[in-house]
């Protein structure tokens, strides 16, 4: 594909949304491509295993702060790069980022050990893919913990794309300019 080549696919609603191919780079506030066209998610607070097998609890909704969910998987190639980005000190500004895998035994533990960065909870829990409605991996989720809603989910196309909406998102609802248009 050429590199002033454009793709364009189904957002939410039904419009379409752009962005260039060549760099990867969205263009202002867009819609990530998601695979579904239904109402939107109602958040759950998260129970599941840590990387240890013990039972662990997180709080997403009533809670004063906006929640990342990253539904990741340690098998999914698209995910390595947003493993990777975990590793650096604040890799999403503004949110708490959360690893959601699969149920210990749906990967491989070694490799999820290997991978899981410290400082960031990691919840092995399928009824969260479930709650979440996530077909696959890689799988975002924006929640605004204080208002109890999803700000905003889809498939993660890379990690600094993710962190360039999650910026938007949070630059429009401070108060900010939002985002130039396409």
């Amino acid at each position: 594909m050429a590199p002033e080549a454009r793709r364009s696919w189904p957002g939410p609603g039904g419009r379409l949304c752009d962005r260039e191919d060549a760099g990867g780079t969205p263009k202002g506030l867009v819609a990530i491509p998601t695979y579904r066209d239904a109402p939107a998610t109602r958040p759950a607070d998260l129970a599941g295993r840590d990387l240890a097998g013990s039972p662990v609890a997180v709080e997403v909704v009533g809670v004063d702060r906006w929640t990342l969910l990253l539904f990741l998987s340690t098998g999914c190639l698209g995910c390595q790069e947003i493993w990777r980005s975990l590793q650096h000190p604040e890799p999403f500004a503004g949110v708490t980022p959360v690893v959601v895998t699969r149920d210990p035994g749906a990967d491989d533990g070694d490799a999820l050990r290997r991978l899981a960065p410290s400082g960031v909870a990691v919840v092995q829990s399928t009824p969260a893919w479930r709650a979440y409605r996530v077909q696959g991996p890689p799988f975002f989720v924006l929640v605004d913990g204080g208002r109890g809603q999803v700000a905003t989910e889809g498939v993660a196309v890379g990690a600094s794309h993710i962190a360039e909406v999650v910026a938007a998102h949070l630059a429009v609802v401070s108060g900010g300019p939002a985002p130039p248009a396409g």
